[in-house]
């Protein structure tokens, strides 16, 4: 896949509005458009995501020099500074969006909110089979160091809070954190979100894209509407819920989903195997250590906008398709732990 088909998918699945962010780390000098004033690396960044601008900076750009040290311009003077890029032979650094950058980045750099946060995670580790396990202060400089230069070094993902300097000079808001992750781990993560079992578990059109009086059924039911999609309780538990449309274009397919948790990876593993029996090819169960996904998917043939024109009919298969849904993951769970 190209960068920029990487970079559409990756956007679309996770729908963020800003662009990932290509680093490169070059120990000579490229070519490039240069900032018109110096600042710090992490308004770089942020001016990358979100406006589309590729950047080369060099040392002269940074008005911060931890930074400077910690992207590899410079050693450290007095003190060693962790992490670093070291040696330090950096010369210049491209930021691209990731859509428009050429051959393959060093490290990609995306800024969200926590929930498409949370959500990146997971896929990350369905890809990796690893947990993410990040190392931050969050004292200064997080951008540079803990979203670029611990995964630029270790050739790990690492996720950061931001600093008071993002935050406060590089106009980061409260609900934003970032990511750094390898080009070829982000390559593959990207990549992973054609395959089914994971664009049928979080997939769903954008609330725009769903007529109102079909917003209201579910908002009567007590379903809050997301980004894509719709969460609230049933029965105590708490599902989520996307809709999505058919390859006609018509709004008429419903994916349920239900985290459900074990008392241990064997547990969740044997739950799956109870589950596909259950689901018998409606859904699917995914395993992650001790939790067992549980996503069930049913289409209306007249599409959704139709069937909700008869409201009360309407809530009432609604109603039916989520019961038996807590009926299936009570007795997975049930026949999981005898």
């Amino acid at each position: 896949m190209t960068n920029e088909e990487l970079s559409d998918q990756f956007r679309k699945f996770f729908q963020l509005p800003s662009s990932p962010v290509a680093v490169k780390i070059s120990e000579e000098g490229l070519d490039g458009p240069r900032p018109e004033s110096s600042s710090r690396f992490c308004d770089f960044v942020r001016t990358v995501a979100y406006e589309g601008k590729k950047l080369v900076i060099t040392e002269d750009d940074l008005s911060n020099f931890t930074a400077a040290v910690i992207l590899g311009f410079t050693e450290p003077k007095y003190v060693d500074i962790s992490p670093r890029i070291k040696p330090a032979k950096t010369k210049s650094i491209e930021l691209t969006p990731l859509e428009e950058s050429e051959g393959e980045p060093d490290v990609i750099v995306t800024i969200t909110n926590p929930a498409r946060m949370m959500e990146i995670v997971q896929i990350l580790h369905q890809t990796t089979k690893k947990r993410l396990e990040s190392s931050m202060t969050c004292a200064g400089s997080a951008i540079a160091g803990e979203a670029t230069a611990l995964p630029y070094m270790d050739g790990s993902s690492n996720l950061t809070l931001l600093c008071g300097g993002a935050r406060t000079i590089g106009g980061y808001q409260e609900e934003e954190l970032a990511i750094g992750i390898p080009f070829s781990t982000f390559a593959e993560l990207a990549g992973s979100l054609t395959e089914p079992s994971l664009t049928d578990a979080l997939c769903g059109c954008l609330m725009d894209d769903i007529p109102d009086h079909v917003e209201e059924t579910f908002a009567d039911m007590g379903f809050e509407s997301g980004t894509d999609h719709f969460f609230g309780e049933f029965e105590d538990k708490t599902l989520r819920f996307y809709v999505d449309k058919d390859e006609k274009g018509t709004l008429s397919i419903m994916t349920v989903h239900y985290p459900l948790k074990l008392a241990s990876e064997e547990q969740a593993r044997t739950a799956k195997k109870i589950a596909e029996g259950l689901l018998a090819g409606r859904g699917m169960a995914i395993t992650r250590e001790n939790w067992l996904d549980l996503v069930l998917k049913t289409t209306f043939d007249r599409g959704l906008e139709k069937e909700a024109l008869d409201k009360k009919e309407f809530q009432k298969n609604l109603s039916q398709i989520f019961s038996d849904f807590v009926k299936i993951s009570d007795k997975v769970k049930e026949e999981a732990s005898n």
